[in-house]
């Protein structure tokens, strides 16, 4: 057996809740060891949010696994069918939130891998 890959079944794995909005998820950088990128899988619950922020560097990816989903890039809401990846550069808000029935279940990985990288944006600014 290579020791040149790492696996994990992420329903094996206690998501848990995000120190700035409160969101589960399961920390796929330290169940995988992950060293060039961030990669997350987010659970939100009817009315969950995660924070409205922006990035000092990092790019990030969000797929969106079960929905349908919603995020909010800059002013606008937008709806996310499930299957669908959406990249948005650091510098630009961004918000995920579920103002739906269901769960929504995101993936959703930064990189390059900084710690800590994102910022919270005042919502009237």
């Amino acid at each position: 057996m290579t020791d040149d890959y790492s696996m994990v079944q992420v329903d094996d794995v206690e998501p848990t809740p995000s120190a700035s909005s409160g969101t589960d998820h399961v920390d796929l950088v330290s169940e995988l060891g992950c060293t060039e990128m961030r990669p997350k899988v987010w659970y939100l619950s009817p009315g969950d949010a995660m924070s409205y922020h922006r990035q000092t560097e990092q790019e990030e990816l969000y797929y969106l696994l079960d929905g349908p989903g919603r995020m909010k890039i800059e002013d606008e809401l937008i709806d996310v069918p499930e299957g669908t990846a959406v990249r948005i550069p650091p510098e630009t808000n961004r918000q995920v939130l579920n103002d739906t029935e269901g769960e929504h279940v995101w993936l959703i990985i930064g990189a390059p891998p900084t710690s800590d990288d994102g910022r919270p944006v005042a919502e009237d600014a």
